[in-house]
Protein backbone atom coordinates (compact mmCIF):
# COMPACT_ATOMS: atom_id res chain seq x y z
CA UNK A 1 0.00 0.00 0.00
CA UNK A 2 1.39 3.54 -1.24
CA UNK A 3 1.64 6.41 1.55
CA UNK A 4 -1.22 8.30 -0.21
CA UNK A 5 -3.69 5.39 0.09
CA UNK A 6 -2.43 4.85 3.84
CA UNK A 7 -3.29 8.38 4.33
CA UNK A 8 -6.89 8.55 2.54
CA UNK A 9 -7.88 5.06 4.06
CA UNK A 10 -10.68 5.83 6.31
CA UNK A 11 -10.68 6.00 10.02
CA UNK A 12 -13.30 3.79 12.25
CA UNK A 13 -13.25 4.98 15.44
CA UNK A 14 -13.80 2.53 18.49
CA UNK A 15 -17.58 4.02 19.10
CA UNK A 16 -18.11 3.14 15.61
CA UNK A 17 -16.98 -0.86 16.04
CA UNK A 18 -18.71 -0.35 19.44
CA UNK A 19 -21.95 0.59 17.54
CA UNK A 20 -21.57 -2.24 14.67
CA UNK A 21 -20.66 -4.94 17.98
CA UNK A 22 -24.02 -4.14 19.12
CA UNK A 23 -26.17 -3.81 15.81
CA UNK A 24 -24.63 -7.46 15.41
CA UNK A 25 -25.53 -8.40 18.95
CA UNK A 26 -28.80 -6.84 18.24
CA UNK A 27 -29.93 -9.22 15.02
CA UNK A 28 -28.58 -12.37 16.13
CA UNK A 29 -31.08 -11.62 19.51
CA UNK A 30 -34.23 -11.13 16.70
CA UNK A 31 -32.89 -14.21 15.22
CA UNK A 32 -33.10 -16.09 17.98
CA UNK A 33 -36.22 -14.86 19.74
CA UNK A 34 -37.98 -15.17 16.41
CA UNK A 35 -36.67 -18.66 15.61
CA UNK A 36 -37.99 -19.94 19.21
CA UNK A 37 -41.33 -17.29 19.73
CA UNK A 38 -42.32 -16.69 16.40
CA UNK A 39 -43.84 -12.69 15.93
CA UNK A 40 -45.80 -13.07 18.68
CA UNK A 41 -42.75 -13.50 20.90
CA UNK A 42 -40.75 -9.82 19.45
CA UNK A 43 -40.18 -7.09 21.60
CA UNK A 44 -37.74 -4.82 21.90
CA UNK A 45 -37.29 -5.48 25.58
CA UNK A 46 -36.26 -9.47 24.90
CA UNK A 47 -34.52 -8.81 22.02
CA UNK A 48 -32.03 -6.09 24.01
CA UNK A 49 -32.01 -8.60 27.04
CA UNK A 50 -30.87 -10.97 24.70
CA UNK A 51 -28.00 -8.93 23.32
CA UNK A 52 -27.19 -7.72 26.80
CA UNK A 53 -28.08 -4.41 26.56
CA UNK A 54 -30.74 -2.01 28.17
CA UNK A 55 -33.93 -1.18 26.35
CA UNK A 56 -33.29 2.45 25.60
CA UNK A 57 -29.65 1.57 23.74
CA UNK A 58 -32.05 -0.03 21.43
CA UNK A 59 -33.21 2.76 19.56
CA UNK A 60 -29.41 4.06 19.50
CA UNK A 61 -28.92 1.40 16.42
CA UNK A 62 -33.06 1.06 15.49
CA UNK A 63 -35.56 3.37 15.01
CA UNK A 64 -38.33 0.77 15.60
CA UNK A 65 -38.60 -3.29 15.90
CA UNK A 66 -39.89 -3.02 12.58
CA UNK A 67 -36.67 -1.41 11.36
CA UNK A 68 -34.40 -3.79 12.71
CA UNK A 69 -36.91 -6.92 11.21
CA UNK A 70 -36.72 -5.30 7.91
CA UNK A 71 -32.87 -5.37 8.28
CA UNK A 72 -33.02 -9.15 9.39
CA UNK A 73 -35.11 -9.78 6.52
CA UNK A 74 -32.88 -8.42 3.97
CA UNK A 75 -29.95 -10.28 5.51
CA UNK A 76 -32.39 -13.71 5.65
CA UNK A 77 -32.98 -13.27 2.14
CA UNK A 78 -29.95 -12.76 0.88
CA UNK A 79 -28.11 -15.52 2.74
CA UNK A 80 -31.05 -17.86 1.70
CA UNK A 81 -31.12 -16.83 -2.22
CA UNK A 82 -27.26 -16.02 -2.73
CA UNK A 83 -26.20 -19.83 -2.92
CA UNK A 84 -28.40 -21.24 -5.16
CA UNK A 85 -29.68 -17.89 -7.44
CA UNK A 86 -27.10 -18.71 -10.15
CA UNK A 87 -27.16 -22.41 -10.20
CA UNK A 88 -31.02 -22.41 -10.78
CA UNK A 89 -30.68 -19.58 -13.58
CA UNK A 90 -27.55 -21.70 -15.26
CA UNK A 91 -29.69 -25.00 -15.44
CA UNK A 92 -32.73 -22.95 -17.30
CA UNK A 93 -30.85 -21.13 -19.45
CA UNK A 94 -29.02 -23.67 -20.20
CA UNK A 95 -31.92 -26.23 -20.65
CA UNK A 96 -31.69 -26.59 -24.54
CA UNK A 97 -28.10 -27.78 -24.55
CA UNK A 98 -28.55 -30.22 -21.23
CA UNK A 99 -29.80 -33.46 -21.86
CA UNK A 100 -32.29 -35.23 -19.67
CA UNK A 101 -29.80 -36.75 -17.13
CA UNK A 102 -27.54 -33.69 -16.56
CA UNK A 103 -30.52 -31.77 -16.27
CA UNK A 104 -31.76 -33.82 -13.80
CA UNK A 105 -28.51 -33.86 -11.90
CA UNK A 106 -28.66 -30.07 -11.99
CA UNK A 107 -32.23 -29.57 -10.73
CA UNK A 108 -31.63 -32.20 -8.26
CA UNK A 109 -28.79 -30.45 -7.08
CA UNK A 110 -30.65 -27.02 -6.96
CA UNK A 111 -33.68 -28.36 -4.93
CA UNK A 112 -30.96 -29.97 -2.08
CA UNK A 113 -29.90 -26.51 -1.84
CA UNK A 114 -33.31 -25.40 -1.17
CA UNK A 115 -33.80 -27.85 1.63
CA UNK A 116 -30.60 -27.69 3.05
CA UNK A 117 -30.94 -23.73 3.22
CA UNK A 118 -33.85 -24.63 4.98
CA UNK A 119 -32.79 -27.08 7.47
CA UNK A 120 -30.17 -24.74 8.52
CA UNK A 121 -32.33 -23.47 11.08
CA UNK A 122 -35.72 -25.42 10.91
CA UNK A 123 -37.84 -23.71 13.81
CA UNK A 124 -37.42 -20.15 11.95
CA UNK A 125 -38.65 -21.93 8.92
CA UNK A 126 -41.55 -23.12 10.65
CA UNK A 127 -42.44 -19.78 12.22
CA UNK A 128 -42.62 -17.71 8.97
CA UNK A 129 -44.81 -20.17 7.56
CA UNK A 130 -46.72 -20.41 10.62
CA UNK A 131 -47.17 -16.48 11.11
CA UNK A 132 -47.59 -15.45 7.44
CA UNK A 133 -51.19 -16.30 7.14
CA UNK A 134 -51.81 -14.73 11.27
CA UNK A 135 -49.85 -11.55 10.27
CA UNK A 136 -51.63 -10.68 6.17
CA UNK A 137 -54.66 -11.43 8.42
CA UNK A 138 -54.21 -8.66 10.93
CA UNK A 139 -53.05 -6.03 8.73
CA UNK A 140 -55.30 -3.70 7.36
CA UNK A 141 -52.88 -1.73 5.17
CA UNK A 142 -51.09 -3.32 2.09
CA UNK A 143 -47.69 -1.39 3.47
CA UNK A 144 -47.87 -2.44 6.03
CA UNK A 145 -47.24 -5.98 4.77
CA UNK A 146 -43.78 -4.74 3.93
CA UNK A 147 -42.67 -4.52 7.27
CA UNK A 148 -41.36 -7.24 9.55
CA UNK A 149 -40.43 -10.66 8.67
CA UNK A 150 -44.30 -11.34 8.18
CA UNK A 151 -43.34 -10.60 4.48
CA UNK A 152 -40.33 -12.60 4.16
CA UNK A 153 -41.70 -15.86 2.88
CA UNK A 154 -44.33 -13.73 -0.24
CA UNK A 155 -40.60 -11.75 -0.57
CA UNK A 156 -38.86 -14.95 -1.39
CA UNK A 157 -41.24 -16.31 -4.04
CA UNK A 158 -41.17 -13.13 -6.21
CA UNK A 159 -37.40 -13.54 -5.90
CA UNK A 160 -38.15 -16.77 -6.92
CA UNK A 161 -39.99 -15.40 -9.81
CA UNK A 162 -37.43 -13.20 -10.85
CA UNK A 163 -35.07 -15.68 -10.96
CA UNK A 164 -37.16 -17.96 -13.27
CA UNK A 165 -37.63 -15.34 -15.28
CA UNK A 166 -34.37 -14.48 -15.74
CA UNK A 167 -33.16 -18.02 -16.46
CA UNK A 168 -35.89 -17.92 -18.95
CA UNK A 169 -34.57 -14.47 -20.96
CA UNK A 170 -31.87 -15.89 -20.91
CA UNK A 171 -32.83 -19.13 -23.08
CA UNK A 172 -34.51 -17.11 -25.40
CA UNK A 173 -37.81 -18.01 -24.06
CA UNK A 174 -41.05 -16.00 -24.39
CA UNK A 175 -43.86 -15.90 -20.91
CA UNK A 176 -46.56 -14.54 -19.81
CA UNK A 177 -45.44 -12.84 -16.23
CA UNK A 178 -48.57 -13.65 -14.37
CA UNK A 179 -48.21 -17.51 -15.37
CA UNK A 180 -44.42 -17.51 -14.02
CA UNK A 181 -46.02 -16.06 -11.21
CA UNK A 182 -48.74 -18.96 -10.47
CA UNK A 183 -45.78 -21.40 -11.48
CA UNK A 184 -43.64 -20.36 -8.41
CA UNK A 185 -46.75 -19.52 -6.05
CA UNK A 186 -47.60 -23.67 -6.62
CA UNK A 187 -44.31 -24.67 -6.59
CA UNK A 188 -42.96 -23.01 -3.73
CA UNK A 189 -46.57 -24.15 -1.48
CA UNK A 190 -45.31 -27.43 -2.25
CA UNK A 191 -41.77 -27.11 -1.57
CA UNK A 192 -42.68 -25.83 1.96
CA UNK A 193 -45.00 -28.56 2.28
CA UNK A 194 -42.55 -31.39 2.02
CA UNK A 195 -39.70 -29.65 3.99
CA UNK A 196 -42.26 -29.42 7.00
CA UNK A 197 -42.82 -33.06 6.07
CA UNK A 198 -39.46 -34.46 5.89
CA UNK A 199 -38.90 -32.30 9.16
CA UNK A 200 -41.38 -34.14 11.07
CA UNK A 201 -40.16 -37.63 9.66
CA UNK A 202 -42.98 -38.66 7.72
CA UNK A 203 -41.22 -39.51 4.48
CA UNK A 204 -37.05 -38.70 3.54
CA UNK A 205 -35.42 -35.96 1.82
CA UNK A 206 -34.66 -38.16 -1.37
CA UNK A 207 -38.65 -39.28 -1.69
CA UNK A 208 -39.20 -35.49 -1.38
CA UNK A 209 -36.78 -34.04 -4.18
CA UNK A 210 -37.94 -36.94 -6.44
CA UNK A 211 -41.55 -36.04 -6.15
CA UNK A 212 -40.65 -32.92 -6.65
CA UNK A 213 -38.92 -33.40 -9.68
CA UNK A 214 -41.47 -34.87 -11.18
CA UNK A 215 -44.19 -32.15 -10.11
CA UNK A 216 -41.78 -29.33 -11.46
CA UNK A 217 -41.61 -31.16 -14.69
CA UNK A 218 -45.21 -30.76 -15.20
CA UNK A 219 -45.30 -27.70 -13.69
CA UNK A 220 -43.04 -25.76 -15.52
CA UNK A 221 -42.78 -27.96 -18.97
CA UNK A 222 -45.04 -25.58 -20.71
CA UNK A 223 -42.03 -22.92 -20.33
CA UNK A 224 -39.66 -25.24 -21.60
CA UNK A 225 -41.37 -26.65 -24.90
CA UNK A 226 -39.06 -27.35 -27.45
CA UNK A 227 -35.82 -27.96 -25.88
CA UNK A 228 -33.64 -30.35 -27.67
CA UNK A 229 -32.61 -32.61 -24.37
CA UNK A 230 -32.88 -36.57 -25.08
Amino acid sequence: MNATAHLTAPIVSKRDLAKAKTRRALLKSALRLYSSEGAQGMSMNKIAKGAGIAQPSFYNNFDSLDALQNELSAQLKDSYLSPMRLAWIDMLKNYDVLNTDHFNQQCERCLMMIFDSAFQNIALFQHLLEDRPRLEASIKSPSALKNGLGNLVTDIQEEWAEIFIQGLQLSGRSFERTEVNLCVDIASAQVHELILGCHQQRYSRPQAIAALKASFDALFAHFLQGGRRS
